[in-house]
């Protein structure tokens, strides 16, 4: 007969491989109590799994109890591996940093407002146009076959007009001065600062010709047309001279991509200053040569408008 032993409290005989009686969860086997330790400050005994003692409060590993275990050295992280065995290469960025270290790249602009391409800056030279190019806008003819090239090198993201029939413009974000010659746009308007040449006083007691009085104006404003054609002239007078669409010195009544309050020009003995007055849709000045560009910037590349996004 298979031996048992006796619940002390109820009185069932439980298999004697039971720990615990199956009516009343009694414990049947017995073990050595635990040895009390006592705390070394006080002689009080400690509560198991107190770090204190609770008369005297001394920490309970100074005392004659056991101390508790001390924590594992946190252990040196592993360097993930390759399937080789060797530490994989960090991976090289999806593009080159520029302007801090930030990936740049191009994002198209649309007039509805919907998400444009978006044309990322993968090398250090990156070549836009109608038909060269990775930067490819083949459905624009106003953007010559090959238009532009922008480069990235030590961070720096610059563009560089390539000869095109219309240029390259960015836009201002600050006061830009203007030389004779340059170009800039307002709305679907190209203006050109050009000098207003008087000519030379008659002399031997000539006739005057007849016209609107000189007001001394040094520099006029040209308004260039599809095909290079000439349109309106508009005379600069010293002092400020206002661009809009309502009102101003000059106005273009009929272009509604031009602000009604849009643009400023300052003449000055100096020189000319072309400011933008807060308008909607910008002003742009056509580049010359190698010209910088940060996160923000804007630009006309024929008739896209682009934006440097990081």
């Amino acid at each position: 007969m298979a031996s048992t032993t006796r619940c002390p409290r109820c009185g069932r005989e439980n298999d004697a491989s039971f720990a615990f009686c199956l009516d009343c969860g009694q414990p049947l086997k017995s073990s050595a109590p635990p040895t009390e330790a006592l705390c070394s400050n006080c002689g009080q005994p400690l509560q198991a799994g107190f770090r204190f003692c609770g008369h005297c409060g001394a920490p309970s590993h100074a005392t004659g109890g056991a101390p508790p275990p001390a924590a594992a050295p946190p252990q040196p992280a592993r360097a993930a591996t390759g399937i080789h065995g060797t530490a994989p290469a960090t991976p090289p960025p999806a593009h080159p940093p520029a302007a801090g270290g930030v990936p740049v790249r191009l994002s198209a602009v649309r007039h509805d407002g919907l998400p444009g391409a978006v044309y990322p800056l993968e090398r250090e030279e990156t070549l836009c146009g109608r038909v060269e190019g990775s930067i490819r806008i083949g459905e624009d003819a106003t953007i010559s076959p090959r238009h532009a090239r922008f480069s990235l090198r030590a961070g720096i993201l610059s563009v560089e007009d390539l000869g095109s029939v219309n240029g390259t413009f960015v836009r201002i974000r600050t006061p830009r001065k203007l030389a004779v010659g340059e170009e800039f746009r307002v709305g679907r308007q190209l203006l050109r600062v050009e000098p207003l040449v008087r000519p030379p006083a008659p002399t031997d007691g000539a006739a005057l010709p007849w016209g609107t009085p000189d007001a001394g104006c040094r520099y006029r404003l040209s308004q260039l047309l599809e095909g290079g054609g000439l349109g309106e002239v508009f005379p600069l007078r010293e002092g400020e001279n206002a661009i809009g669409r309502e009102a101003g010195d000059v106005s273009f009544p009929s272009d509604r991509y031009v602000s009604a309050r849009h643009a400023r020009l300052d003449v000055a003995p100096e020189g000319i200053t072309l400011t933008d007055v807060g308008s909607s849709n910008g002003t742009f000045v056509k580049i010359a040569g190698v010209t910088e560009l940060a996160v923000g910037d804007q630009l006309l590349v024929g008739g896209q408008l682009l934006r440097v996004d990081a």
